[in-house]
């Protein structure tokens, strides 16, 4: 029988996973340096501006417009949907190829591969757990 199926979505699933692995490294731009802060003198300065204008020029005072701060931030970043539909690929060819009956370990090792991609955030906080008890274990011994 031919593995090529199984193969085809162990080495998508790697590459999802891989991918997944330096989710981090894609370049968020920085964000602007904090303002410094207002002097006493500058702080009365705008106070009597707007004394000036709401008593003697009779200027109602404007609300700012709100700012959103993450709004460059995108609730799904096209790198994480990339390496989640990888993942989902990789599962699938080996869930097709477990169907198929093809080699049961490469079909498995894709499927699994392809999950551990979509649900990487919640493998690392496995592996840091997993972390923790081994060391906690050891100091009790």
């Amino acid at each position: 029988m031919s593995n090529r199926l199984a193969a085809i979505g162990l080495v998508i699933a790697l590459i999802a996973v891989s991918l997944a692995a330096f989710r981090n490294n894609y370049i968020h731009p920085a964000p602007p340096p904090e303002p410094p802060k207002p002097t006493l003198r500058e702080v009365a300065g705008e106070a009597a501006k707007k004394l000036l204008e709401e008593k003697i020029l009779r200027k109602q005072p404007t609300a700012p417009a709100p700012v959103n701060k993450d709004s460059s931030r995108l609730p799904l970043h096209p790198y994480q949907m990339v390496y989640t539909a990888l993942g989902l690929l990789g599962f699938t060819l080996g869930v097709l190829s477990w169907c198929r009956k093809d080699h049961i370990r490469l079909a498995g090792a894709a499927a699994a591969i392809g999950l551990m991609a979509v649900c990487w955030e919640w493998v690392l906080i496995g592996v840091c757990i997993a972390i923790v008890i081994l060391i906690l274990a050891n100091l009790s011994a």
